[in-house]
């Protein structure tokens, strides 16, 4: 209620009152909002893309919108957080903890540019594309000189959330792909640049995660460290192992995909095999945080980050087992799709019953105010 210092909680009725405290509470939302959110887009593209090469039409569709929906809002609700909590937007930018969350933006931009484009809306995916184009121009170059200079970094600092960096890189270069069979006279082109910003995240990952694995081997970790997005260690070489599975397949391309098709097959299986290695690892990892040294269960935004590299490996090993000499790989795609679409439900259902109790909650301190309020002889004045 301080926010509201006009409102005098002691003259209004039942209904005010709880207008109020619905007010209130949406005003700390927004205030404490997660960095990273736009993760719930991302990972419900991504499982709507999976289930798109599976021709599950119905659901991929469902989920198209629900996350493009998601995007619209989420926009929104960032712009205001950055209007009415300047400091607070501030202090995550430059805390190198929280920073790499916003890439979570250019990700979200380019996964469902290229869901749009799978779903022959042409102009949507080009524009969203050339959205998450600009922001990754903008966030990579600014977050990048801002930890350069900005405050002292320390390793205790670093988590798998950095990761999301590549992710968004990464998510550049498959649209880029994606764009080629839309505009087959500029293929040459686009292969290149998208070939690039392959390349490019792939150098990144390899510095990052070495970062990763520092912080988590000579370092002591606790159940709390563990949080989800340490999943992006393995759901970064699964946007990279798509990315490159896409540049393989595509016709328009030229003589540099002869030239580079060698180096880019072995990568791409280096990288498969690595992410792949991480699964059974997060799993146990997960068993000790919330078996073992029981941290308890409950919704956090940042569980979407365990979503989207469930169905990105789905989506990714699928695409691969199309590439010639590995459709073996099938079987384990056509797996991970139904497991992706699992957890997302798991997180939703989750979600839906956090906004619920939360709300719930506010209705009883509100109807509590009511019960304990002063008598109608008593007012303002």
């Amino acid at each position: 209620m301080e926010a509201f210092p006009s409102r005098t909680p002691t003259t209004l009725k039942a209904g005010g009152t709880e207008g109020a405290s619905s007010t209130t509470g949406a005003h700390s939302t927004l205030k404490g909002l997660y960095p990273g959110y736009f993760a719930l887009v991302m990972a419900t593209e991504i499982v709507s893309t999976a289930l798109h090469l599976y021709h599950q039409t119905a659901i991929s569709m469902g989920l198209m919108w629900i996350g493009a929906a998601a995007y619209g809002f989420l926009w929104v609700t960032y712009v205001l957080r950055g209007a009415r909590f300047t400091e607070e937007t501030r202090q995550d930018v430059t805390n190198p903890a929280r920073m790499f969350g916003y890439f979570t933006m250019v990700a979200a931009s380019n996964v469902l540019a290229v869901r749009f484009l799978f779903a022959h809306r042409p102009f949507l995916g080009l524009a969203l594309g050339v959205t998450g184009c600009l922001l990754w121009i903008v966030l990579f170059y600014s977050l990048t000189t801002l930890l350069i200079v900005g405050r002292r970094v320390r390793l205790t600092m670093v988590n798998g959330g950095w990761l999301i960096a590549i992710v968004a890189e990464e998510s550049l270069s498959t649209w880029l792909g994606a764009m080629v069979d839309h505009l087959p006279h500029a293929g040459k082109a686009l292969f290149l640049a998208a070939l690039v910003f392959w390349a490019m995240g792939i150098m990144l990952y390899v510095v990052f995660i070495g970062l990763v694995m520092d912080r988590l081997f000579f370092y002591r970790v606790r159940a709390a460290d563990l949080d989800p997005p340490y999943w992006i260690n393995m759901g970064a070489t699964a946007i990279t192992v798509l990315a490159s599975s896409r540049l393989l397949l595509l016709h328009h391309a030229g003589a540099a995909l002869v030239t580079v098709r060698p180096f880019l097959e072995g990568l791409t299986v280096v990288l498969w095999a690595w992410g792949s290695w991480w699964i059974p690892l997060l799993l146990v990892l997960g068993w000790w945080k919330y078996g073992h040294e029981h941290e308890p269960i409950g919704y956090h935004p940042a569980q979407w980050s365990i979503v989207f590299p469930l169905g990105m490996y789905a989506t990714a090993t699928t695409t691969l087992s199309r590439v010639p000499g590995f459709s073996g790989l099938h079987p384990i795609g056509a797996a991970f799709v139904w497991i992706a679409l699992l957890a997302w439900a798991a997180v939703s259902i989750m979600a839906v019953r956090n906004v619920w109790l939360t709300r719930r909650g506010m209705r009883l301190r509100a109807r509590e105010n009511v019960r304990r309020g002063a008598s109608p002889s008593d007012g303002v004045g």
